[in-house]
């Protein structure tokens, strides 16, 4: 009887951090963020937003955001490189930018 009692406990744990909400936000989640870009260093218009919900995988956001978010945590901050595409907007196609990205909550899917 312990170790089926054990067998369950473990299970149990393994269940719980599976689903834990700490275990950092994945595809088909929605982030909640706040975000600032730069180029060279300086703010560009329309790359600055706060509380946006974000559905990671969605394609909503140029390549190579999106991905960059997962595995992140509520509450953490990281810098985001990216490149924008050629065809972009004029001012933007083809820079080198920076998103400084915060996570301030995580729905999960």
């Amino acid at each position: 009887m312990k170790k089926l009692m054990s067998v369950f406990a473990l299970c149990g744990a393994m269940f719980l951090t599976a689903c834990d909400s700490n275990a950092g936000a994945q595809n088909g989640d929605t982030v909640i963020i706040d975000f600032a870009g730069y180029k060279d260093g300086v703010a560009f218009d329309g790359g600055t937003a706060t509380n946006y919900p974000l559905v990671l995988g969605s394609g909503q956001f140029v390549p190579g955001f999106e991905e960059q978010l997962v595995g992140m945590e509520k509450g953490e901050t990281r810098d985001i490189n990216i490149t924008f595409p050629e065809n972009y907007y004029p001012e933007l196609a083809g820079a080198d930018v920076v998103f400084t990205v915060t996570v301030n909550d995580i729905v999960k899917q």
